[in-house]
């Protein structure tokens, strides 16, 4: 695997928010302008829902990965901490 520092979490938290809020512009527009919901949109609309659960998943794996792999003193420690709760 690629190796990025310190970890791969950012990435992944940045495409999950990036896939998210696609998906919550989609479904508003399709909730505006339900007469042009095609049968392709909610197909679509669906699949951004599924992969985003997904990416959620993994955000959440890499960052439990994260805070157990990077070395933190006590202040930092205590900020992960709460970032991770």
């Amino acid at each position: 695997m690629i190796e990025i520092i310190p970890n791969w979490h950012p990435i992944f938290v940045h495409f999950t928010v990036a896939l998210l809020v696609i998906c919550g512009i989609f479904q508003l527009v399709l909730w505006v302008f339900p007469s042009n919901a095609t049968s392709t949109a909610t197909s679509a609309q669906s699949w951004l829902v599924i992969l985003g659960s997904i990416a959620v998943l993994a955000t959440v794996g890499t960052g439990l990965q994260a805070y157990y792999s990077v070395a933190h003193d006590t202040p930092s420690h205590l900020a992960m901490t709460d970032h991770r709760n």
